[in-house]
């Protein structure tokens, strides 16, 4: 198989899923080969080696479009389950979902990020507008209710669940977010202010204070340990002319470390990405194709692009769109169309 393409990854809080090498599907063939991994409801399948390269050209690459397969990884780089969709259909703009963790990792949290993960995916960048599943057992159920998921029909013991955009897009509106945007000497104004601009329209929106802001200068963070205490929903950090003497700061590159594995969402402007390169667990993630670069990653022609937990774009529209796709996740398409609007952006769907 071809070596040289470019497998999706989309990163987490604790996990991180990733379209598999040719080579890793001896790692789905132990998957699926201990029933305590199948469960009561499935069968162990015997994947001989003769069957991998169908299967990876219809799931993983070129694919036929109507099908995604990822491998679970937690931040240390070990595969731990499976999670997917599978027969989409473009009509009904419909599929299946499918998880599979292993025995040992279980009752983690780890299943319900990967499908998080793989559903932002399916909605905000494939284009399916509802998803569903069947399953059996109390506690699938109990994930499928807790991410949204909402039962249509049962037969016997089977349930069937299903999930809308706009439900999942809505699943956070009762949680406030705290926006932070680092501050040091000569950063771009227009990067530094443009958060709390695009923002504030949406906290005037829903007439209250939904995102809150924090501005975390360089020197706050090196010595005010109050400021150091913030742990923010999302992190933006501006580009700037000054950008390069922060670069070996220990205790701005300690601070954002430590926001990334806490923050939902950590972002960068233009050459603000240089402050991820010693961030762990990013080999492999996209950037958008500009003069600013950082080692062991996937170069594409988008001015923004959205990582999952990491989001990095490059110039002015990029900004936007990265916070625009923000509002979205948080509060849902209609409030984000109506920001976009206000802002006086076009949004084509």
């Amino acid at each position: 198989m071809d070596s040289n393409i470019n497998l999706y990854r989309r990163n987490g809080k604790s996990v991180y899923i990733k379209m598999p090498e040719f080579n890793e599907l001896a790692y789905v063939k132990e998957l699926w080969s201990d029933k305590k991994n199948i469960g009561d409801t499935g069968e162990i399948y015997s994947f001989s080696r003769d069957k991998w390269e169908m299967f990876y050209k219809k799931m993983v690459y070129p694919t036929d479009g109507k099908n995604f397969y990822c491998l679970v990884y937690t931040l240390e780089n070990e595969p731990i389950g499976e999670v997917s969709f599978h027969g989409y259909n473009s009509a009904t703009k419909v599929a299946r979902i499918n998880l599979k963790i292993h025995y040992n990792f279980r009752r983690k949290g780890y299943g319900e990020e990967a499908l998080r993960l793989l559903l932002e995916y399916y909605f905000l960048q494939f284009g399916g507008q509802a998803i569903i599943d069947t399953v059996q057992s109390e506690e699938a159920k109990l994930l499928m209710k807790k991410l949204g998921f909402e039962a249509i029909n049962s037969y016997k013991s089977h349930w069937t669940f299903k999930l809308t955009k706009k439900t999942f897009l809505e699943g956070n509106l009762n949680s406030k977010k705290v926006v932070a945007i680092l501050e040091y000497n000569d950063y771009h104004i227009i990067e530094r202010n443009l958060p709390f601009e695009i923002f504030s329209k949406a906290n005037d929106i829903l007439k209250e204070e939904y995102f809150s802001f924090y501005y975390l200068s360089v020197k706050d963070i090196e010595n005010n340990l109050e400021i150091k205490k913030i742990r923010p929903n999302f992190l933006f950090i501006p580009g700037g002319k000054g950008i390069n003497k922060i670069l070996d700061n220990k205790e701005v590159l300690l601070y954002i470390s430590e926001v990334y594995k806490e923050c939902d969402y950590i972002t960068s402007f233009s050459n603000g990405l240089h402050l991820f390169k010693d961030l762990s667990n990013i080999e492999g993630i996209m950037i958008p194709k500009a003069k600013w670069k950082i080692e062991n990653t996937i170069e594409t022609n988008k001015s923004f692009v959205d990582n999952g937990k990491i989001m990095i774009s490059s110039n002015l529209i990029g900004h936007i769109e990265l916070c625009l796709c923000i509002i979205k996740k948080a509060l849902g398409d209609d409030i984000s169309k109506e920001v976009a609007k206000e802002i006086g952006y076009c949004v084509d769907k």
